[in-house]
C-alpha cells in the first residue's frame, strides 16, 4: 500500500496509510527517508508497517557541508524561509534557504516576523528593499504571536516547508495554522544570542484536503557543499544577465581581471553582501574539487 512520511525521528518513521498512522521500520538497513516521502508499505497489524520501497521523489531538500549531510524534507513545492531581527539574525542562513530554493526550483517565501519588536522596523524595510525590490522575492511580515491570518491563505494547495533559525517562532506558526498541533514553544532567553530549539524532529501537518504544511528543527546554518560550481550563478536572479560576459571564460568571480559580476558590484548594481556571500560560497565548492 502506498503511504505518506508524516514524521521522522531516528529510524523511526510514522506513515500514514488511508488516514490511519501506522509506526514503520525499514525493510533494509536504507534510512534515507525524509517526511513528505511517498512509500510503499507492507501492514504488520493495525499500528505497525514496513516500508519496502520508495516512491521517485520530485524534489528534496537537503543542507550538507564538507564531511555531512541532512535531508530535511521531500516533494515540497513552497519554501516558508522564516526570520527575525531576534534572537540573531544571519544573512548567510537567509542566502542560503534562497540558493537551495532556487536549485530546486521550489518557490521560495520570506517571512520577517516578530513585527511587535521595535527593532523590526528597520530590519524590515532593509529586508524588503533588498530582497523584494531588487530581488524580486515575496517578502511577507507579520507577529505570529499575535496572528496569522495573512499566512494561512498563500498555503492554500501546496505543501509547505517551514524552516528557519532557532528562536524565530517557527513553532508559534505552526500552533496558529495548525490548532491542535500542540507544538511545543520556547522562551527565548533574553541573556542568549540564540533560540531554544523546541522541534526535535520533522513532522508534516494537513491544514484541509489539499494544503500540508513540514515543521522541521530549527537550523543555524545552511551548507550548500553538494551543488556544482559550474549552475552557481543561475540561482542568483541578480547574476544570470552577466553570465558569460566576464573577460575570462573561466572566471572565477573572486579576483580575475575584468569580472562582469565583480565590475556590477563596484558601480552599486549588486549588492555587496550577496557578492561576498557567492565568492565564499565559490570558495568552498573550490576546495571539494581541489581546483
Amino acid at each position: 500500500m502506498q503511504g505518506l512520511i508524516i514524521k521522522s525521528f531516528g529510524r523511526q518513521f510514522i506513515v500514514e496509510v488511508d488516514g490511519i498512522n501506522y509506526q514503520c521500520v525499514t525493510k533494509s538497513k536504507n534510512t534515507k527517508y525524509v517526511v513528505g516521502d511517498l512509500v510503499i508499505v507492507d501492514l504488520i497489524n493495525n499500528q505497525q508497517a514496513q516500508i519496502i520501497e520508495l516512491i521517485p521523489r520530485r524534489n528534496l531538500i537537503y543542507r550538507s557541508e564538507k564531511n555531512r549531510s541532512k535531508i530535511i524534507a521531500s516533494n515540497v513545492n513552497l519554501i516558508l524561509i522564516i526570520i527575525a531581527v531576534k534572537p540573531n539574525f544571519n544573512m548567510d542562513f537567509l542566502n542560503g534557504c534562497l540558493i537551495c530554493s532556487e536549485s530546486q526550483n521550489i518557490k521560495p517565501l520570506i517571512i520577517i516576523n516578530k513585527t511587535d519588536l521595535i527593532e523590526t522596523n528597520k530590519f524590515k524595510e532593509s529586508i524588503i528593499n533588498l530582497y523584494q525590490n531588487q530581488l524580486g522575492y515575496n517578502v511577507l511580515t507579520l507577529s505570529a504571536i499575535n496572528n496569522c491570518d495573512t499566512l494561512k491563505p498563500i498555503l492554500e494547495n501546496y505543501t509547505s516547508l517551514l524552516i528557519g533559525q532557532s528562536g524565530v517562532g517557527k513553532s508559534t506558526i505552526i500552533n496558529k495554522i495548525i490548532p491542535n498541533a500542540h507544538t511545543k514553544t520556547g522562551e527565548i532567553n533574553k541573556a542568549q544570542t540564540s533560540g531554544t530549539h523546541t522541534t526535535t524532529y520533522a513532522t508534516l501537518y494537513h491544514i484541509d484536503n489539499n494544503s500540508q504544511i513540514i515543521d522541521c528543527p530549527g537550523l543555524q546554518e545552511f551548507g550548500l557543499y553538494h551543488l556544482d560550481i559550474e549552475n552557481l550563478i543561475e540561482y542568483f536572479p541578480e547574476l544570470i544577465k552577466f553570465k558569460g560576459k566576464c573577460r575570462f571564460r573561466n572566471c572565477s568571480h573572486i579576483n580575475d581581471l575584468g569580472c562582469a559580476i565583480v565590475e556590477a558590484e563596484k558601480k552599486g548594481i549588486i549588492d555587496h553582501n550577496r557578492l561576498i556571500y557567492l565568492q565564499n560560497l565559490i570558495t568552498t565548492l573550490q576546495s571539494k574539487k581541489n581546483y
